[in-house]
């Protein structure tokens, strides 16, 4: 138990010893060979880890068990009787989400869909599963490509930005930025907590017109340093909506 997380046991089902033990044998497996300098290598893997990594990576996500492999090869580590340190740990971590990453695609997903879930969800497989189902399905609505260009010129224009800017409504004076400020606090409120792709997605879908008014009205880089600051601060937080899910930016299109 000391691989799972507090709330993990009660979401096991019947028969969670048994899982329980499969994630505490691959996790010291994969992290114990790492640690000694006995990962694959090449065509090489004599300890067959490469089978351990997507026992794991199915295991997780055939019991729908969300579970941050990151901090479980911490757990695996502190409990070995060599040194398992951050690089290795790291090494470990890309090597179970190469395993997860080789299984997506297996199964028919996308590869941009799949790199586009994983580079956010990468460390919890069940998670990153339901993400990519459900952006699967999104991408390939005939509307799709409306969508992603609204969402992907907030994006464009902030990615490179350095800092986060805050927002002040008293600053806001066009109409389009007004109501695009107010589409943005009800997206927020109807996701605040939520870990849903779906809801996020829906919410984009909602905006998409109000953010392409905002943008064909309103000039986003003012002479005006608190005026532009104050327009990119609403930009910055529109990607928000999206950007601790998934990276958007890896789809084809973007």
């Amino acid at each position: 138990e000391h691989y799972l997380p507090r709330n993990a046991e009660d979401r096991l089902p019947e028969g969670k010893p048994g899982t329980l033990v499969g994630i505490a044998d691959r996790l010291d497996s994969i992290a114990g060979l790492f640690a000694v300098g006995l990962a694959p290598s090449g065509s090489k893997d004599p300890f067959a880890l490469r089978r351990a990594a997507l026992g794991l990576v199915q295991l997780l996500i055939g019991k729908g068990l969300e579970f941050n492999l990151d901090w479980g090869l911490t757990q695996a580590g502190e409990l070995l009787p060599v040194n398992f340190s951050e690089e290795e740990k790291q090494a470990a971590l890309e090597f179970i989400t190469g395993r997860l990453r080789s299984l997506m695609l297996e199964q028919g997903y996308r590869y941009d869909v799949v790199d586009a879930v994983l580079h956010r969800q990468a460390v919890n497989p069940a998670k990153a599963q339901g993400y990519i189902d459900t952006l699967s399905k999104w991408v390939a609505r005939p509307d799709w490509m409306l969508i992603l260009p609204a969402y992907s010129r907030c994006v464009r224009i902030t990615r490179d930005l350095d800092q986060k800017f805050s927002i002040q409504e008293k600053l806001f004076v066009e109409p389009a930025e007004k109501e695009l400020f107010a589409a943005l606090l009800k997206a927020q409120r109807t996701l605040a907590g939520s870990e849903d792709l779906k809801t996020a997605l829906e919410q984009l879908e909602i905006m998409m017109p109000i953010i392409n008014t905002f943008f064909d009205s309103v000039l986003v880089m003012a002479e005006d340093t608190a005026t532009r600051q104050n327009r990119l601060g609403l930009l910055q937080e529109i990607v928000a909506l999206l950007s601790d899910k998934v990276d958007l930016s890896a789809l084809e299109g973007f």
